[in-house]
């Protein structure tokens, strides 16, 4: 079961993935709701993977690490700005907090499996946001978590700390691909509504 937990700020959509374990995406900067949600499934969290290093996706990872003990997972090439508390790399001060040092339990790489029983969520390295950008995809549901790679009319920024444009664009490809070849039938990003893999189509179409 996949319950969404959606901003209406600048902070991040969040995600809880319940199946034989739990998987939270992104912690978000106020993670209050998710831990009321938990509390009202009455569960734990087993993984806490983030998306990206952006504070607006991970200001509540030490909250969340202290009431659950998740391990906390993220792309290597993201990690160190986490575990360094690197405010550059975090974007802290620009979302009106303090970059934290965050240790990282799982580093995460492209192609790697996230078992939680019945639900795999598959990593996908899609660089351009921030260099360890990732997005997730769930093959039986045919769902895809794309952080800040892709919304439903948009893709992320790469005018700040780490972005880059043409990998980006290489990254859109990566799940134009993934969405001829396997379908993609939702898409739950990091920012705005809940969308669906023609969106991948729009939004490539409309930016590159």
């Amino acid at each position: 079961m996949i319950y969404p937990i959606m901003s209406t700020s600048f902070d991040s959509n969040c995600y809880i993935i319940k199946s034989k374990r739990v998987a939270l995406i992104d912690s978000g900067i106020d993670p209050t709701k998710i831990l009321k949600k938990i509390e009202e499934l009455g569960t734990g969290i087993d993984f806490l993977i983030n998306t990206h290093c952006h504070y607006d996706h991970i200001g509540g990872d030490l909250w969340i690490k202290e009431k659950t003990n998740a391990n906390i997972c993220v792309h290597g090439l993201d990690a160190g700005f986490m575990e360094s508390g690197n405010r550059n790399g975090t974007l802290a001060e620009l979302f009106g907090g303090k970059s934290s040092e965050i240790k990282i339990d799982t580093k995460l790489v492209e192609g790697q499996v996230i078992d939680l029983g019945k639900i795999r969520l598959e990593v996908i390295h899609t660089p351009g946001h921030t260099p360890g950008s990732i997005c997730l995809y769930e093959p039986k549901s045919k769902s895809l978590f794309s952080g800040d790679t892709v919304f439903s009319c948009g893709v992320g920024r790469t005018d700040l700390p780490g972005g880059d444009w043409i990998n980006l664009q290489k990254s859109l490809e990566k799940l134009l691909d993934l969405h001829r070849r396997s379908g993609v039938a939702k898409i739950y990003p990091g920012h705005g509504p809940i969308g669906n893999g023609n969106d991948i189509e729009k939004v490539y179409r409309a930016y590159f």
